[in-house]
């Protein structure tokens, strides 16, 4: 398993934010799937908080290795006219051997947590100029 939080300011208000949130949700952050993705839940509360969760199959080696992925994105107001966006993200390899070996295969050998990471700040950064954007009225 891995669980981590990264975050990110938009210089943009809270609004803005949500309803970019909104727009670019059914495409997850303007990345084509990475699997054989099937959304779980997913909604955007008054809070306001998106939740993402979903069963990825992924193949390593010829191996199918099941996950279960979840992403939480919290919107809240930061300053005068912006907004601070965090996205904690955790996957759970399923149990038994073989997936145990897998999580130790793409945890270590792979790299594979930080190359998450690296994703999930890539999708902030997008959240980022798709919010500020809006707020200029230029996207």
């Amino acid at each position: 398993m891995f669980d981590y939080v990264e975050a990110i300011v938009i210089a943009a208000p809270v609004p803005a934010v949500r309803e970019t949130l909104r727009t670019i949700e059914g495409e997850w952050l303007g990345r084509p799937a990475l699997s054989d993705e099937r959304a779980e839940s997913s909604c955007l509360r008054p809070a306001p908080v998106l939740n993402r969760s979903s069963f990825a199959r992924y193949r390593w080696l010829g191996l199918p290795v099941d996950v279960a992925e979840s992403v939480t994105w919290s919107v809240e107001r930061y300053g005068y006219d912006s907004t601070v966006v965090r996205a904690h993200v955790w996957a759970e390899f399923r149990a038994g051997l073989r997936a145990r070996l897998m999580e130790l295969a793409f945890a270590r050998l792979l790299g594979g947590v930080a190359r998450d990471r690296e994703h999930t700040r890539s999708q902030l950064r997008y959240l980022k100029r798709m919010s500020e954007g809006l707020k200029r009225g230029t996207r």
